[in-house]
């Protein structure tokens, strides 16, 4: 099914795209979650429990938590590429950053998609999933001119650059190498920009690096591990994609939670 290319597209989502989250105990310090043993003791147990839930609740409901993911991925995409405010010019500039990606890819590479989230149903009708997604881009496509209008003044050099290079990415490459070069280069690159400065306000660069690195090598070393399961019970393509598109869906819940309800917000990036 997948080519060398790829293959190789996959690999730079774990290597470059997912240790971002990395980050997430460094923002559990500085909002005072991470502080002594106990606390951290709680926010891993906690986290890696809502992943879990995550995961057990798609193997029970895999339609149901793929649309949600879906749009829940809309939403930290684009919050990742938006200047947080409680008002609806940012909530209509999330929508609209966030859907260029999930909408994009999904719509323009229908069939290579299309097979991907069979994969993710375990061979399932993917009807449902296309209907929403339908329902999803009319509204991302009357809501597109409003926020042209309303968010005219942030439409800036950068800003048109980003979206020329995600758009002629998303449109001459395949579906799996657009989504990695946009998870890994401007999701992951932006996330580290934004909220890197806030972080060393509060810790150390030592501090930061370490807990990066250690929760990199964990989230490595346990994706190594399930992957092998589901290889061994499955085809080397099937678990390729489970353990990408589950084990990103399982991670991002807890660390969307963490960024884009608390850190952001309080924080004002």
């Amino acid at each position: 099914m997948f080519d060398l290319f790829d293959y190789l597209s996959l690999i730079l989502i774990f290597v470059f795209g997912v240790p971002h989250g990395a980050f997430d105990a460094s923002i559990a310090l500085t909002l005072g979650y991470y502080e002594n043993l106990k606390s951290k003791l709680v926010f891993i147990f906690l986290y890696i429990l809502l992943a879990l839930a995550v995961a057990i609740t798609w193997y029970l409901f895999p339609t149901f938590v793929l649309i949600i993911f879906l749009f829940i991925s809309i939403l930290h995409f684009g919050l990742g590429d938006t200047n947080w405010s409680k008002s609806f010019r940012c909530l209509l500039s999330i929508y609209i950053n966030g859907g260029i990606i999930i909408f994009g890819i999904s719509f323009l590479h229908y069939e290579e998609v299309n097979s991907i989230y069979q994969i993710l149903l375990n061979d399932s009708n993917t009807y449902y999933v296309w209907y929403i997604l339908e329902f999803g881009l009319i509204l991302w496509l009357l809501l597109l001119p409003f926020n042209t209008y309303i968010n005219f003044d942030e439409i800036k050099k950068a800003y048109i650059i980003r979206i020329s290079i995600i758009s002629i990415i998303i449109y001459t490459t395949n579906a799996i190498f657009a989504f990695s070069f946009y998870f890994c280069f401007i999701h992951s690159f932006n996330h580290i920009k934004r909220i890197l400065p806030s972080l060393r306000n509060n810790l150390s660069d030592k501090n930061i690096k370490n807990m990066f690195l250690f929760f990199t090598v964990l989230t490595w070393i346990l994706g190594f591990i399930i992957f092998t399961y589901l290889n061994y019970y499955g085809t080397l393509d099937h678990s390729i994609i489970k353990i990408t598109f589950i084990g990103l869906a399982a991670l991002t819940f807890p660390h969307m939670i963490l960024v884009d309800l608390y850190f952001r917000p309080s924080l004002k990036i």
